[in-house]
């Protein structure tokens, strides 16, 4: 019985992982050393889910007396940037999370460091940049 489901499990586990994109980006000085996996998805609504996750991230102060936060960008085209959010860092993991949505399928996501997580657009020194085009 194990040897016939388990064929069946592989095709499952295939078939969520195909819908899916995945980016690995580095990322850029001051925050040299971390990498950045980039996830999207569409999903029902016909938009598409977008989950980041930084690794190796050293605390933002560290990095820019004046920071206090990682905020997260999506930009799609010539349009202004929009900010999903500030990334959820662990200081001890020194790992940042977000889950963000996109209205469109190619985007540009930009990582700053901000003085804080609200900022209107981005004002603080970037630390990534990675293009995404999600599969249909």
């Amino acid at each position: 019985m194990k040897r016939a489901l388990a064929p069946l499990f592989t095709a499952i586990l295939l078939s969520a992982t195909a819908c899916s994109t995945t980016v690995q980006a580095p990322t850029s000085a001051p925050a040299l050393g971390s990498d950045a996996t980039i996830v999207a998805k569409k999903n029902k609504t016909g938009t598409y889910a977008v989950t980041l996750d930084v690794t190796n991230l050293a605390p933002p102060s560290r990095l820019d007396t004046e920071a206090t936060t990682f905020v997260v960008w999506l930009v799609t085209g010539d349009l202004p940037a929009v900010r999903a959010g500030a990334l959820a860092y662990d200081e001890g993991d020194r790992r940042g999370q977000l889950e963000a949505s996109s209205p469109s399928k190619a985007f540009r996501v930009l990582i700053t460091l901000e003085k804080d997580a609200t900022p209107a657009s981005p004002s603080g020194k970037g630390i990534l940049t990675a293009d995404v085009v999600a599969r249909k």
